[in-house]
């Protein structure tokens, strides 16, 4: 009667919305407690009992393996969220970025927590499609488990930890005016010598947190530090967007939650193919704008020669020495980013190269088109057409045991590391408390005292 007016409307109505619109067309009063229970019979009937949804799992994973081809990337960021459906549990995510800086999903599995055993799972499968390297990184929070199973699954590989995180922490158990900012500053360096100066600062205002970021392993967290290259992913930014994309499946039952991820990628595959192919430009577009805007701020540089490929460019804040042989300029950026700086790409000009010929090939349209050849498939066959092995078919999972907590179910997450920074420095833009009974600013209706006329 109603599902005409929730077209496009990802949650449905509330038991509310029930009541007054059985009240309204219908002139009928229900009571809250049936409105509940009709709008989980409603949800029950459209995405399945939860519990036969864990029963499905290795059938419908077969079915998917046989549909879809897979692809890896070098930079992998890797998190888990909760899970908001009956038996809660946990989606453990691993994603990377393209070229064009779009989330470009690698693997999804459902646990029953973050443990040792779960992410030692989780590692285990990733790696069956992605090997372990010397030139793989991941990106993480330092949860504990995890940093374990990476170094226990991927050994040769690199593990940087999210700065995000990182000044989280500082807000919320150390104190020193302007210390925030240090460690932003100390993380985006490029030069050692700059982060060096910057870290300096901040042992001198607060030893404990010199000692706390010393104990973290400036390896994993300053830009400039960091082994090898890491291409500018400092957070753990595109496993948190991918898991705000995910905040209404994350209330479905499993095999709507898994089919809903699949939609997504379908979509986005699609998409972003569809707008790669029509690129005309030696570089992704987002690289291309960069390029565009160091081009601009490089237009007064001055360059001399020293051989065929070093150049000594004049004119920035300090003067840089470009070697485009190497792909390399003592501002740091271009080593550590893989795209041109302003005096890479200045030096190149004198001497007739383009920007796209210093540019990794991770950013090339060639490359993103490539990306995004392969279709993400769905399961063709209605669920009873299913063509199964028949291990598969005598495999039983069950779902986990849960018990739900007390209280309202939490629908967003936990504050982040921005929210802790504002709130410490203080937010001159937050939006003041108004009174609904007087109108005015600075109380509420539970303490206003003021005569209404």
């Amino acid at each position: 009667m109603i599902m005409h007016k929730y077209d496009g409307v990802k949650e449905g109505p509330k038991c509310k919305d029930i009541i007054q619109l059985m009240r309204g067309e219908h002139g009928i009063e229900v009571y809250k407690s049936l409105a509940y229970d009709a709008r989980e019979y409603t949800i029950k009937t459209m995405r399945g009992i939860p519990e036969a949804g864990y029963a499905k799992i290795p059938k419908y994973l077969h079915m998917m393996k046989e549909t879809n081809p897979g692809g890896i990337r070098k930079v992998i960021v890797i998190d888990g969220t909760f899970l908001k459906s009956k038996y809660k549990g946990v989606l453990l995510v691993a994603t990377a970025l393209d070229g064009n800086s779009n989330l470009y999903p690698l693997a999804f599995g459902v646990v029953d927590s973050e443990n040792d055993r779960s992410w030692n799972w989780f590692m285990r499968q990733l790696k069956i499609v992605i090997a372990d390297e010397q030139s793989l990184a991941f990106v993480s929070d330092r949860n504990t488990s995890l940093g374990k199973a990476i170094a226990n699954v991927y050994p040769q590989s690199y593990h940087e930890i999210c700065i995000h995180h990182l000044q989280s922490n500082v807000v919320t158990h150390y104190h020193g005016k302007g210390l925030v900012g240090l460690v932003a500053k100390a993380f985006k360096a490029y030069r050692v010598a700059d982060f060096q100066k910057i870290f300096s600062d901040i042992c001198s205002i607060s030893p404990a947190i010199g000692k706390y970021l010393i104990e973290a392993d400036v390896r994993k967290w300053a830009r400039c530090q960091f082994p090898d290259y890491r291409y500018d992913m400092r957070t753990n930014n595109p496993a948190e967007s991918m898991n705000s994309a995910l905040r209404t499946p994350r209330e479905f039952p499993v095999i709507h939650l898994l089919d809903s991820i699949r939609e997504m990628m379908t979509r986005w595959f699609f998409e972003r193919r569809t707008l790669s192919s029509k690129n005309s430009k030696p570089l992704t577009t987002a690289v291309e704008k960069k390029i565009d805007r160091r081009i601009e701020k490089g237009k007064t540089f001055t360059v001399y020669p020293i051989n065929d490929y070093r150049f000594l460019v004049r004119g920035d804040t300090i003067e840089c020495l470009v070697d485009l042989a190497r792909r390399t300029c003592t501002c740091g950026k271009f080593d550590l980013l893989k795209i041109p700086c302003r005096h890479a790409i200045k030096a190149g000009f004198s001497v007739g190269r383009r920007a796209h010929s210093l540019t990794d090939e991770k950013y090339t349209t060639s490359c993103w088109i490539s990306v995004y050849e392969e279709c993400i498939n769905p399961i063709s066959a209605p669920e009873d057409a299913w063509i199964v092995p028949e291990d598969v078919e005598k495999a039983e999972v069950l779902p986990p045991e849960s018990r739900r907590a007390a209280g309202r179910r939490k629908k967003r997450r936990y504050e982040t590391a921005e929210d802790k920074i504002r709130s410490s420095q203080g937010s001159n833009g937050s939006k003041k408390r108004k009174c609904n009974r007087c109108g005015n600013t600075g109380h509420n209706r539970s303490t206003c005292d003021r005569a209404l006329l």
